[in-house]
């Protein structure tokens, strides 16, 4: 049997895809092209209206290249559309939580049935990072946010299995190990005894290897003086953090239902950079919430420039069926994009501006996958260069900054 999976969205479904390839691959499949497949899997996103509308397309469109496959859907937006999906002719099976996938696995597996639980290290196929799960779903009532409607409420992974997993990744030769969730600061609070993610991470850092651990985003109220002291002192632990501020406007944050304001985030953005020596950090935006005034729009801009971040992620509101905002009017077009473009060039001047800091400085790095003939590295902070040496990926080097303009580094050893 020959399979084929297509992930949409965030690492947390990349993720659920590996775990699903390698409990077919446990059953002796194997992966191929869309078009040679005989089943394929496609993991969707629902986080915004693009994001369902890219699944669907994507759906059809496999379907016309492999009209004999049985297709089947998967991940957020079928848990929240089961019906449409299920309308659709290109669909065979919609697995819409993690009883239907398993059924649907059960199915395909030779005597009817597969290798359960997380028993199987997670298959990443070609990629040179490894995601590590370590907590689900999330408890916080943000008005914008359908996220905690189709993934649940927070739940942790037990330690012991995280640290399992863990060991079977470095097993596999993985040198970057990348912590993901929903809400990842929200870890070990539903656990007894109560763990957190400091603790989850010292344990991981006490296992045997020489892996790299990365943390994904993490809420401002999540990061703390003990996760600093970390970040500061453990060498396996990427000098890195997204922290979500969504809004500059305390207006806005109050009517999105954040737990913080614009000053909470300034002031621990700050703290940050200072305890953490050429730490990269990194924000995500909201542009254009229905409540986003001129002003609003204004303050975002104004604490962006000011604050010492390396990366903005910034993007477009998009109305959610069943969230509390779904109901109020949205801003036209003609005012989001212009504001998210500006944000968006913001942060490419915040990112080359970083990168110059690092020029002729040795960096940590791991190596990527070549772009064409070019190598690729991504150092400990976040900084995604481009190598005048064409390295095979997987690799610790390394590297000193060039050229911040064009990200270009090359390997000192």
């Amino acid at each position: 049997m020959r399979y084929a999976v297509v992930t949409f969205g965030c690492k947390l479904n990349q993720y659920d895809s590996a775990v699903v390839m390698a409990r077919l691959e446990a059953m002796g499949a194997t992966a191929s092209e869309s078009a040679a497949a005989d089943v394929l899997l496609v993991n969707t996103c629902t986080v915004t209206h693009r994001a369902d509308r890219d699944a669907r397309k994507a759906i059809r469109a496999l379907r016309r290249g492999n009209p004999g496959a049985l297709v089947a859907v998967m991940g957020c937006s079928s848990r929240r559309d089961r019906a449409v999906y299920a309308r659709m002719p290109e669909v065979d099976a919609v697995l819409h939580d993690a009883g239907s996938v398993e059924a649907f696995l059960a199915t395909l597996a030779p005597g009817g049935s597969p290798s359960a639980g997380r028993a199987c290290t997670p298959s990443f196929g070609d990629r040179t990072r490894a995601f590590l799960k370590v907590q689900e779903g999330c408890n916080f009532p943000c008005t914008y946010c359908v996220i905690p409607s189709v993934r649940g409420p927070s739940r942790s992974v037990p330690e012991d299995l995280v640290a399992e997993e863990f060991r079977a990744l470095c097993g596999a030769g993985y040198r970057e190990i990348v912590l993901t969730g929903i809400n990842t600061g929200e870890y070990g609070k539903d656990l007894r005894p109560g763990r957190s993610l400091v603790s989850l991470l010292e344990r991981l850092l006490g296992e045997p290897g020489d892996a790299r651990i990365r943390l994904n985003s993490v809420e401002p109220r999540a990061v703390t003086g003990d996760l600093c002291a970390l970040l500061r002192s453990e060498g396996r632990l990427a000098r890195h953090l997204q922290i979500p501020l969504q809004s500059g406007s305390d207006a806005v944050l109050a009517a999105m239902k954040r737990n913080y304001r614009a000053d909470f985030y300034r002031d621990l953005v700050g703290r940050v950079a200072e305890e953490v020596p050429d730490i990269g950090l990194g924000a995500d935006v909201l542009v254009g919430f229905p409540s986003e005034s001129t002003e609003d729009f204004r303050a975002t801009e104004r604490l962006l420039e000011d604050l010492p971040l390396a990366f903005l992620h910034a993007f477009t509101y998009s109305p959610r069926p069943g969230t509390a905002a779904a109901s109020m009017k949205p801003l036209p077009a003609s005012v989001t994009g212009p504001r998210t473009a500006a944000l968006r060039r913001l942060g490419a001047e915040k990112t080359r501006a970083f990168a110059s800091r690092f020029v002729d400085r040795p960096l940590p790095a791991v190596t990527l996958a070549p772009r064409g003939e070019a190598g690729r590295a991504l150092t400990d902070n976040f900084l995604d260069l481009t190598l005048e040496e064409k390295l095979p990926p997987n690799r610790f080097v390394e590297v000193r900054v060039t050229d911040a303009d064009s990200m270009k580094a090359v390997v000192s050893r």
